[in-house]
């Protein structure tokens, strides 16, 4: 090995690596700003302005940390448990009339409509308010099935009617209600789409 290939190795050792250079460049503004520049390896101050401030291994940058999300998948799947379980109750007391008055149907669509708009306004957007509405209403479409001994859970009777369309409309009401999480088209065009103010 000759006094240039030491030479060589001796920078390569010495030489920064890629992000340490970042750092080098930002020393002369930390040393501009401070009077002294800041001790190599020393962790950043919270709330110093930079853009991780504050972060750690379990919340990365986006604010939603593994902990975030499992709590979010618990609520929404409560809320598809709230859906199934208004779906069989209320397609077991549909049937209840005064009268000729389907009273029961028309009280479980406006609850119906008051599930799906209040679960979309509770999780602050639109899913939440779609899944407990469309597991209702899958639980009452297999229930609205005759079985092969002939068993029927909903009728079809005018209550029964007013139950399963009348709950459908009231659903997408009750979704449409409710405010989008993210601006329209957002989810076409993606970080595209979106401006500075």
């Amino acid at each position: 090995m000759d006094k240039d290939d030491e030479a060589r190795v001796r920078l390569a050792k010495n030489a920064p690596r890629a992000d340490e250079g970042a750092k080098d460049a930002e020393a002369p503004a930390d040393v501009a700003e401070t009077g002294a520049p800041d001790a190599p390896g020393a962790p950043e101050a919270p709330g110093d302005g930079s853009p991780d401030a504050g972060a750690t291994a379990l919340e990365p940058d986006g604010g939603e940390g593994p902990g975030d999300a499992f709590v979010s998948g618990a609520a929404y799947a409560a809320l598809g448990v709230l859906g199934g379980v208004f779906g069989v109750v209320g397609s077991f007391v549909q049937d209840w009339t005064v009268g000729p008055v389907p009273l029961a149907a028309l009280v479980l669509v406006a609850l119906v409509f008051a599930m799906a708009w209040l679960s979309g306004k509770g999780m602050g957007g639109r899913l939440g308010a779609t899944v407990p509405a469309i597991v209702w209403g899958v639980v009452v479409f297999v229930l609205s099935m005759r079985r092969p001994e002939g068993d029927l859970v909903v009728p079809a009777t005018t209550a029964g009617y007013v139950f399963i369309i009348g709950g459908m409309v009231a659903a997408v009401i009750g979704i449409m209600l409710v405010p989008p999480a993210r601006p329209p088209g957002d989810w076409l065009l993606g970080k595209a789409g979106r401006t500075q103010r």
